[in-house]
């Protein structure tokens, strides 16, 4: 068993009312209603955590990515959104990201993608460096304010879900 906790009057009567609420609600009996408190929170205390926003916005990325492959149908775009989550991602792993990787991160036809760089960068939100070992690719980085903008979202998502 684990540390005792002193509840004040006000905290068990609280607990008193959403016993007696949940009672009311689903019927049974009080014993029937903490056991369903019981099971919820060992169910919210199950759920798979992530460890970081990084991570979070990696699964996010690879779930939104899958949306129209499950309907079979070209629903859902958002690109520049999509951009910005595997720059995010790409910062926090120390990978450096190409233009046409980029466009491949978004998930829509490459002159599709190219507007959507060039509207991101004309924003402020990310840079191209062109690569001098390869003078046909450019390379990609969030801007870091723009990327901590977009960390602050991810998390208040991940805290959220």
């Amino acid at each position: 068993m684990g540390a005792r906790v002193a509840l004040s009057r006000e905290q068990l009567l609280r607990l008193m009312q959403l016993v007696e609420a949940i009672t009311a609600q689903r019927g049974g009996d009080a014993d029937a209603a903490i056991a369903f408190l019981q099971d919820s929170v060992a169910a919210g205390l199950n759920k798979p955590s992530y460890k970081s926003v990084t991570q979070f916005a990696a699964g996010m990325r690879a779930i939104r990515l899958r949306r129209n492959e499950v309907l079979g149908k070209p629903v859902f775009r958002d690109p520049a959104w999509d951009m910005l989550l595997d720059l995010v991602v790409a910062a926090d792993e120390r990978r450096a990201v190409s233009v046409s990787g980029l466009c491949h991160a978004s998930g829509v036809p490459t002159t599709t993608a190219l507007r959507h760089v060039e509207r991101l960068e004309t924003l402020g939100l990310l840079t191209r460096t062109p690569d001098p070992a390869d003078k046909r690719r450019f390379w990609v980085d969030g801007e870091p304010e723009a990327l901590g903008r977009v960390r602050e979202i991810i998390a208040r998502l991940q805290a959220e879900a």
